[in-house]
């Protein structure tokens, strides 16, 4: 996807957007950087019902918007057209338009346009299994996660519902030491892992987060268990038996994220949202790391994100040509004064530098520190 239109829809009036191997979306809350994601989404969730054809589901089992005055522009002038369009290479272009005229206090918008969803349209990744996503509100896997053969080994997927990547422990059973899911990119192998393998490689990235980490998903009944421990160092013995809820969310809220990254074909779309939700600093920076080589290995990723941490570490990446500069796209957002997305595009040098600085973009530290030096 290169690019995404969207018009009428919640705080959006006319925004377009350009979309890269990785683009980042930042800014206040509120300003329609949720609203971008979902308009990805709402195709998604209508398409697996059966019901793109006919027209826009609003609700279950990816987002939920409400009603048609929930999901219309609110200023709009007389055209309550809410439309999504999604640009992929080769300029070619899929324009999905919904009609809401009457249909305020409906949840279902129907389709204005007679579209077939037949040939390529349905090839794009967010109709297909080569796609994930993973929301803010995470599956922290305090006790055990749910099972669901079809989802995880004909679907492939690491979520059921909201993206919570409630499926993640069933995966990594059921693929963690399978050979087709070993890592063939070279930008992900990470050295430390004791092998290939999806497991193997799982855990020397949580290793990154938190050092000397280990973790075993297994079935239990209806349910599967993760149990973490961790490795003795010297003359120490490792610590075994673990449960999630013992060892730090910051865990179990990114385990999802490094397997949707690591277990991605070439061409595959992961959207995640908040990754660096209860991650230390640096936990934050090499997560970015691995979205970034994620992104070059040829899977494209839409971040949304409030960390400073997350940011710098693409540019980072940028600069120690981790990922060409021309695959990153970044934007920020922000309310106009009549309550309007709008957006700015953040372009980075070579170096990793911002070229052009907005007001509000990661800037808080600065300003604080200026307070507490008395400048």
């Amino acid at each position: 996807i290169t690019k995404l239109k969207i018009e009428n829809f919640k705080s959006h009036q006319n925004t377009e957007l350009s979309t890269g191997a990785l683009t980042l979306l930042s800014g206040v809350n509120s300003s329609g950087k949720t609203s971008v994601i979902q308009s990805l989404l709402l195709l998604r969730q209508s398409f697996k019902k059966g019901r793109l054809q006919a027209g826009l589901d609003l609700n279950t089992p990816l987002c939920d918007i409400g009603k048609g005055i929930d999901a219309l522009y609110r200023f709009t002038d007389k055209n309550e057209i809410i439309s999504f369009t999604i640009e992929v290479d080769l300029d070619q272009e899929y324009c999905f338009r919904f009609n809401v005229n009457g249909k305020y206090d409906d949840t279902f918008l129907p389709m204005l346009d007679n579209l077939s969803l037949e040939g390529q349209i349905i090839d794009l990744p967010i109709f297909t299994n080569n796609f994930q996503y993973l929301s803010a509100a995470r599956w922290a896997g305090i006790d055990s996660y749910p099972l669901d053969s079809y989802a995880v080994e004909t679907e492939k997927q690491l979520s059921l519902n909201y993206g919570q990547g409630e499926l993640v422990a069933h995966f990594l059973d059921y693929y963690g030491e399978k050979r087709e899911f070993e890592i063939k990119s070279e930008l992900l192998l990470h050295p430390d892992a004791e092998s290939k393998k999806l497991l193997a490689q799982t855990i020397a990235w949580e290793q990154e987060i938190s050092p000397r980490l280990t973790l075993v998903p297994f079935k239990q009944g209806d349910k599967v268990t993760i149990e973490y421990g961790y490795k003795g160092a010297g003359i120490n013995q490792p610590t075994k038996n673990l449960q999630a809820k013992n060892i730090g969310f910051g865990i179990s809220y990114s385990l999802s994220i490094i397997v949707a990254l690591l277990s991605a074909e070439p061409g595959s779309v992961i959207i995640i949202e908040n990754p660096e939700a209860h991650l230390h600093p640096k936990g934050q920076s090499k997560l970015a790391e691995l979205i970034a080589l994620a992104a070059e290995s040829g899977i494209q990723v839409i971040v949304e994100t409030h960390s400073d941490h997350v940011f710098n570490g693409v540019r980072k990446a940028v600069a120690k040509k981790r990922i060409k500069i021309e695959d990153v796209k970044m934007h920020y957002f922000e309310l106009d004064d009549s309550n309007t997305s709008m957006h700015t595009d953040i372009n980075l040098s070579e170096s990793g530098r911002v070229l052009e600085y907005k007001k509000g973009l990661f800037d808080q530290f600065d300003d604080d520190l200026d307070v507490l030096l008395g400048l």
